[in-house]
């Protein structure tokens, strides 16, 4: 008997990418322990206080757009990818996670936290690139048009 193969989940390969946000910030945090260099930057609170309050906002408009996604599909009878913040990004969820850590970055100017933050959201992107192509292999064309209508930012 065969057996066929499932393609991996779109919240598992998601799942992947929020979790190496955990274990690269865990990590920044212990090397600003063992290396407390500081980042000074000119209105650099008051940019930690915005990214702090607009990562979390984005994060939870982003997840319940996305809730809702598969309520909107079986009402219309297709995906519907251009609502909420996907109208203007492609990965609003890893934006509003980068806006947050780096945003307690800037307030704690820890240094190696905020590298740590950038080498996450770098690695977070071989996830997204897979999170695509389940959604590129499960909607075909309507996914294909809506990635070339909305830039992946950053």
């Amino acid at each position: 008997m065969s057996m066929q193969q499932q393609p991996p989940s779109v919240h598992r390969v998601l799942a992947n990418s929020y979790m190496t946000y955990l274990l690269f910030c865990t990590f920044g945090l212990f090397a600003d322990v063992l290396f407390p260099l500081r980042l000074t930057v000119p209105e650099g609170k008051t940019l930690a206080i915005i990214f702090l309050i607009l990562g979390p906002l984005f994060i939870a408009w982003a997840q319940y757009t996305s809730f809702t996604f598969e309520k909107v599909k079986q009402q219309t009878g297709a995906p519907q990818f251009l609502r909420g913040p996907y109208k203007h990004f492609r990965n609003p969820t890893q934006i509003g996670l980068l806006f947050l850590v780096a945003g307690y970055a800037l307030a704690t100017g820890a240094i190696m936290l905020f590298l740590a933050t950038v080498l996450a959201y770098v690695i977070s992107n071989i996830f997204f690139r897979k999170h695509e192509a389940i959604l590129e292999s499960r909607y075909g064309e309507k996914y294909k048009e809506y990635k070339s209508s909305v830039h992946k930012i950053l």
